[in-house]
């Protein structure tokens, strides 16, 4: 009697697990399910807060430990760990012309500072859709009760509007667990009916209170990889404010009976590069306290019974289909434009359909927040879809440029006011300031509510180069400049989305050039330069798909533009001093025609070593201007570096060339130290050479041809790259030229760009 009694305990015997929070390192939490399944140890209750609260979550959706490790080693999960989209999904269309910005500060007009500053640095976006699409239907399933879930679940968050820990039993699963893994200042935290959420461990890190009071389990395996903070120091500014917002937890077991496994990793808070690496550190601590979790668990669960159990229980999820979409959060115009962004045209509107069009609707720069909530109407069948939207602050200020050893150094600050109602657009205004660069621009620009995404934008800009002789280090003497380019221009660019990677742009613009040089390289202060004035009208079409991971120095991705260009316009050419003819003003009509192909691919995307390649090809039917100088600062110049943008190369601008090259690199470090070595050529055809008298002659064909290599070793900041560049420009007197920088060589278009 005695032994069917005790026989009858171990096969009731009830096991719950604890998860503690610990970002990265709480992918040891796979590590020890592992360890338990393998051997059989069933898993009856699941409670976690912040990692465990995610993890515990997928196990008690149905996933197995191994489903798990692979979910976690996927690209799509390091893309969300890091606040990024998927790159199928990022939206060129919406995406802002590059420039020189290295911070931005959101604000609004009539509110504090201090309730503008950021409060999350990673971007929720992909996370909070995919959960939503994983979390639906077993949430539709279990009818909102997390005791019926494949495997009965609590996660704990943090309520900051009561200051006090919350317990989530019953909702929506999905909401529930983006609420207790909203860590501070890493992801924005969320509300849950009225209460503003954050991450669960400020108050309660390790649940097995929660475990014990609503599971009352027979055993307890409790998997902890976090610890109390020590106490604050009056010289630590992190350690103060992890005192105001913690509270002690309570790493130890309530139940009489239990096992708290503590796995120990190398992997860091926010290190998820390498789930490998913990996953199995979790299985080895596990497997090493296993001896006294058998001795204590006599029951078993055979793993075929528990595959075919979580089997049944997945096949019962409803499909996700959408029926009746509701914005909330926007005003009346807004939200038309928001449906209009989300046209679900015809037939059934599922999250495969839906995904393209969500990540282009949040790449709207005036949509700061976009969260999504699957309700399932049993009656219907059917899901609906609230999208709880945040529009944008109306003010952003950045501030950027480019600090070097060279004398190139560039300051800029940008100025952006934001507009939303049917349209979403902007008013941009941008200035660059230096010796070198100095700019001016003025933009609006609209995205139209068609059914085509379409953009309006009027511009209007100044700029200016001036190339000065002393040009090698920052400590030389600055001489006389020998070229200064200024360009004025105003018009109007019509862009159209191609896809998610694509974009056609036609623009009309007219426009005004004035460049200033010397004829002869033996100059002074004294002497006056010629000066050739361009007024003109340009108009062109220009397609691009790009997926270029960077704005400078990229190493995945790629690039191909082509762009057709005709100009027609004026020429006045007034001479200065060290032109022979001096008395003799030039005056000529222009007209021509501009074709260019660049393609800019990389290969190798995840590996140690990548491989790129540059072409690029030009065709213009440009003629002459009235010297060889003129005609040489109008030509089309290949610059396929950032430190080539910096000179004035003769040898490297022609009307035709073909030209291209090999890029190398070496990224170490979680891609933040790149080593990229660049080789390129030059081939003009038929280029423009001097004559006598400085008279523009053109070349016999393929004559001459030129070369460039670059080595550079970057590091990729937070705020943005700092490289060390050595470079070889054939042709010049002083071919070699070295430069410490930090920052963007980044500048506005040009008008016929």
């Amino acid at each position: 009697m005695l032994l069917c009694l005790s026989l009858s305990a171990g096969l009731a015997q009830r096991v719950g697990l604890v998860l503690s929070g610990g970002g990265a390192v709480g992918l040891t939490h796979i590590g020890v399910m592992k360890a338990l399944e393998e051997n059989e140890i069933p898993i009856d209750y699941i409670t976690g807060s912040s990692m465990g609260a995610l993890i515990g979550a997928l196990y008690s959706s149905g996933w197995s430990p191994w489903e798990i490790d692979s979910l976690f080693r996927t690209e799509q999960f390091r893309v969300m760990a890091e606040g990024g989209i998927e790159p199928r999904y990022q939206y060129f269309f919406k995406q802002d012309q590059i420039d020189a910005s290295l911070i931005s500060l959101k604000l609004d007009l009539d509110t504090a500072l201090t309730t503008s500053l950021p409060t999350n640095l990673r971007s929720p976006a992909l996370i909070d859709f995919e959960q939503m699409r994983s979390y639906g239907p077993v949430t539709a399933l279990c009818n909102g009760n997390m005791d019926s879930l494949f495997v009965p679940y609590r996660c704990v968050a943090s309520d900051i509007t009561d200051q006090r820990s919350v317990v989530f039993s019953k909702g929506d699963l999905a909401q529930a667990v983006r609420a207790s893994m909203s860590y501070p200042f890493y992801f924005k935290p969320i509300r849950v009916d009225g209460h503003l959420m954050m991450d669960g461990g400020l108050y309660n890190n390790f649940p097995s209170d929660v475990m014990y009071n609503d599971f009352l389990p027979d055993f307890i395996v409790g998997s902890n990889v976090s610890y109390n903070s020590p106490p604050p120091s009056e010289d630590d500014l992190v350690s103060q404010l992890r005192a105001m917002m913690q509270e002690r937890t309570d790493y130890s077991i309530e139940c009489e009976h239990g096992v708290i496994i503590e796995p120990r990793t190398a992997t860091s808070l926010f290190d998820f590069s390498d789930p490998a690496l913990p996953i199995a550190d979790g299985y080895a601590a596990a497997m090493a306290r296993m001896p006294e979790i058998l001795a204590q668990v006599k029951r078993r669960v055979p793993r075929e019974e528990l595959a075919a159990k979580r089997k049944a229980f997945r096949s019962q999820r409803p499909p996700m289909i959408f029926d009746e979409l509701r914005i909330h959060g926007l005003t009346r115009s807004q939200t038309r434009y928001v449906e209009q962004s989300l046209d679900r045209g015809v037939g059934l509107l599922t999250p495969e359909l839906l995904k393209p069009k969500y990540f282009r609707l949040i790449a709207d720069r005036n949509i700061a927040m976009l969260y999504p909530k699957a309700t399932w109407k049993p009656e219907m069948q059917r899901f609906d879809l609230d999208l709880y939207a945040k529009t944008e602050k109306d003010l952003m200020v950045r501030f950027g440029g480019m600090f070097s050893s060279r004398p190139i150094n560039t300051g800029m600050i940008g100025l952006r006011y934001n507009l939303f109602g049917r349209s979403s657009a902007h008013v941009e205004a941008l200035s660059y300031f230096g010796k070198f660069y100095a700019a001016g621009q003025l933009s609006l620009r609209a995205y139209l509510s068609t059914k085509a995404p379409i953009y309006l934008e009027p511009q209007f800009t100044l700029h200016r180069w001036d190339y000065f002789r002393s040009f090698s280090t920052f400590f030389d003497e600055v001489k006389p400049s020998f070229i200064v380019t200024r360009e004025a221009f105003g018009g109007v660019n019509v862009g159209m989305g191609l896809g998610n990677k694509g974009l056609l742009r036609l623009d009309v613009k007219l426009a005004e050039t004035l460049d200033k040089y010397y004829q002869s390289p033996d100059f002074t202060g004294q002497d006056t330069a010629d000066a050739t004035t361009f007024r003109h009208f340009t108009t062109g079409l220009m397609t691009e798909r790009n997926s270029l991971n960077r704005k400078q120095h990229p190493n995945t991705g790629g690039s191909l533009k082509a762009s057709l260009r005709y100009v027609t316009g004026d020429e006045l050419t007034d001479p200065g001093s060290t032109r022979i003819n001096k008395d003799i003003d030039y005056r000529e009509h222009h007209d021509w025609a501009n074709a260019k192909v660049t393609l800019d691919q990389y290969f190798l995307p995840r590996g140690v070593l990548r491989f790129g390649v540059l072409a690029e090809g030009v065709f213009s039917t440009m003629p002459t201007f009235q010297n060889y100088t003129a005609s040489i600062i109008r030509s089309p110049a290949f610059q396929p570096t950032p430190e080539s943008r910096t000179y004035y190369m003769e040898q490297f601008r022609s009307p035709k060339y073909v030209a291209g090259g090999v890029r190398a690199i070496i990224a170490v470090a979680r891609e933040k130290f790149d080593l990229r070595l660049e080789a390129f050529v030059f081939q003009p055809y038929e280029p423009f050479v001097r004559g006598e008298d400085n008279e523009p002659l053109r070349a016999a064909a393929f004559t001459q041809r030129y070369y460039l290599g670059s080595g550079s070793l970057i590091y990729q900041s937070p705020l943005g790259p700092v490289w060390f560049n050595l470079s070889y420009f054939d042709g010049l007197k002083e071919p070699w030229a070295w430069s410490l920088n930090f920052g963007y060589i980044l500048f506005n278009q040009k008008a016929q760009d």
